[in-house]
């Protein structure tokens, strides 16, 4: 049987503005199946995306949604879940929103530990601003700003994110969104950051 993806997107949203290939829709089918596993009404979910291409989350999703300025994600789910409590928020952000401009509210949210999910999509690159260098760009990498090769040290977020204290940190590839779905309702299960 087919799974049915209508009751969770807002069809009148499609197609989605994202190149073909693109991960963040294979990421976005792997939210909402993990959704449906955990059998969450939409109304009880808030998903709160930033800028960047994977800012454009908010907007294919049938629940309550928040796209925010950038970096400030985090800063939002935070204000969401305390008046919340009840509610399951879901952060998706970039590695810019991650970890350049909203690097401080990233690590005081791992440190709090407050119980929200977030979803770092690392493309490596600011993918939206055409190939532009990202905190996670590997050191040595071409990017349109960085010619010659990226020269600083990447940061790894998931080693970043255990250091700050949050209490539930995976890795996954889009290249096996099974796996990706499975870490989803494991993250969604758990309580803490």
């Amino acid at each position: 049987m087919a799974f049915n993806y209508d009751k969770y997107l807002r069809i009148d949203k499609m197609p989605t503005l994202w190149c073909w290939g693109c991960g963040d829709g294979v990421i976005l089918k792997s939210i909402i199946r993990a959704i449906d596993t955990m059998g969450w009404d939409m109304d009880d979910v808030c998903l709160v995306s930033g800028i960047g291409c994977s800012g454009r989350m908010s907007s294919y999703v049938n629940c309550n949604t928040v796209h925010t300025t950038h970096g400030r994600t985090i800063a939002y789910a935070t204000g969401i879940k305390l008046a919340n409590p009840k509610k399951h928020v879901i952060v998706v952000s970039g590695d810019g929103d991650t970890l350049a401009i909203g690097g401080n509210h990233t690590i005081h949210g791992c440190r709090r530990n407050i119980d929200i999910n977030h979803i770092l999509v690392n493309n490596f690159i600011y993918g939206l601003t055409n190939s532009q260098t990202s905190p996670t760009t590997p050191q040595g990498f071409w990017t349109v700003t960085a010619q010659w090769g990226n020269i600083d040290p990447n940061f790894d977020a998931a080693k970043l994110a255990i250091a700050a204290g949050a209490s539930f940190v995976g890795r996954q590839s889009i290249i096996n969104p099974t796996q990706l779905e499975k870490l989803f309702v494991e993250g969604f299960k758990h309580e803490g950051y």
